[in-house]
């Protein structure tokens, strides 16, 4: 088998191996792109429903004890894989408290220590232990392209920095832009040190805590070449999930396993916000695919830590609850790995900071959370929802998507309605006339046709 060839640091020691022959990411003579050493590995990884965690907000007590108070109802749920976001203590040079009282956690004064406000290290390692009991999964986010003010490095080792307008230094640039960031100072990658350190960064939580992996913050900020070294670095000691936080498919022929399916959620929003066409997001879904790698998938999501806060939580986006229980199920029904934000399952309406800590009474919206509780247990159990292939039966749909994810042991026929109001939907052949089973309600359905009200969605099994 063809591999990658890897190149990783060991300690302080560049290691260049080659395995088989050179890594090529041309596509394959099908004309889809050619598999990637790694990615999709280890086989969790494609099984992985992912539960994104915000550590005050997540249980009631706000730290790493209070989570694992509440592992067992969230692996009720179907979650399976946790990510946290930033475990690290907060920087307070240049803070936004105009924002938030914490400050932005994607500020990072140490890489190697933990936010006191959430425990201790050895709270955190009780975390990680009982997921692993539980057979669950956690990742932590990985801010690599910027750190706070007053982190040691930019005074033990400023040219580890970009060079620019403040006091030498800069705030983070995207895209040649530059940003609002003005708590964070941007690191420097050409500079060799800078790679090093955070290699041994990434290292350490994955040998000392035994973690599972990574949420690379801004991916596509930090240099490809970087992030190959570096992956391949930590998968030395223990393959792991690589969540790229960048919707480009060129991040999984680096080792990203995952990456954020950013230009459906846009698709999303304008079918429910403009009215476009339903149809589009199948051409959105199928023109991605084409260009990932056959183990890669996207991360599908209604809402993240980010559209929570600066956007809106799916009930305001997507036409009130059950709107959002449709959005929800036409986007993870899609290739890839659902991704639910805490919170989320309890159908909140208005936006929630993550500078501020904001308290949830857990037991509020049983139906919603029953909601996610059954569709998510439906995911798990359903090869066709995991791995299928998808076959688009409503090509020029305005409304209501019709679509069948399958492979040789299970199939499933999906229709959801994106329109407030009822409709009529013909069901495509090999199912029109046939006994069919609701995959999530058990009630039978029968006929040529199918009437969907406001929002409404099936999921279709064919009876033997």
């Amino acid at each position: 088998m063809c591999r990658r060839v890897r190149s990783f640091v060991v300690g302080a020691a560049l290691v260049l191996g080659l395995v088989g022959c050179q890594f090529s990411s041309a596509p394959s003579e099908s004309g889809s792109p050619a598999s990637v050493d790694g990615v999709g590995e280890p086989a969790w990884v494609q099984d992985a429903t992912v539960y994104e965690v915000f550590v005050p907000d997540a249980s009631e007590e706000g730290t790493f004890r209070g989570l694992i108070g509440r592992l067992d109802e969230l692996q009720d749920m179907g979650a399976n894989t946790l990510w946290l976001m930033p475990i690290h203590p907060i920087g307070k040079e240049r803070r936004k408290d105009d924002i938030g009282p914490l400050g932005s956690p994607y500020s990072i004064r140490d890489y190697y220590d933990v936010n006191p406000d959430y425990g201790t290290k050895e709270d955190f390692r009780a975390l990680v232990d009982s997921l692993h009991a539980r057979d669950m999964h956690i990742i932590i986010d990985l801010v690599a392209n910027h750190t706070a003010w007053d982190h040691p490095w930019l005074e033990e080792h400023p040219d580890m920095y970009t060079d620019g307008p403040i006091n030498g230094f800069t705030v983070p640039v995207l895209n040649g832009d530059t940003t609002d960031w003005t708590d964070v100072v941007e690191l420097n990658y050409d500079n060799p040190r800078t790679r090093q350190e955070m290699i041994d960064v990434m290292q350490y939580w994955v040998r000392e805590f035994n973690i599972d992996g990574y949420r690379a913050d801004v991916a596509h900020a930090v240099p490809l070449d970087f992030w190959e070294n570096a992956i391949d670095s930590v998968e030395a000691h223990k393959e792991v999930l690589m969540l790229a936080e960048a919707a480009e498919p060129e991040m999984h022929e680096v080792g990203f396993d995952q990456t954020y399916a950013w230009p459906f959620y846009g698709a999303l929003k304008r079918v429910w916000e403009d009215g476009a066409p339903v149809r589009n997001l199948a051409t959105q879904a199928d023109t991605t695919l084409d260009n990932l790698p056959p183990s890669a998938r996207r991360l599908r999501f209604t809402t993240n830590h980010d559209e929570t806060m600066w956007d809106a939580p799916p009930p305001a986006l997507f036409g009130g609850v059950e709107g959002s229980k449709a959005a929800f199920v036409l986007a993870t029904s899609m290739p890839g790995a659902p991704l639910v934000y805490n919170g989320q399952e309890l159908g909140v309406t208005d936006s929630v900071s993550f500078f501020a800590r904001t308290p949830y009474d857990w037991t509020q919206a049983p139906e919603v959370y029953d909601f996610y509780r059954g569709y998510l247990a439906l995911y798990g159990n359903s090869p066709a929802l995991r791995m299928g292939t998808l076959e688009v039966h409503t090509p020029q749909a305005e409304d209501v998507l019709v679509y069948e994810r399958a492979t040789e042991t299970d199939s499933l026929l999906i229709a959801v309605h994106v329109r407030d109001a009822s409709t009529e939907v013909a069901l495509p052949e090999g199912y029109a006339g046939r006994p069919l089973t609701n995959a999530l309600t058990g009630a039978s359905v029968e006929g040529e046709a199918v009437t969907l009200d406001a929002y409404e969605y099936h999921i279709l099994r064919a009876d033997e």
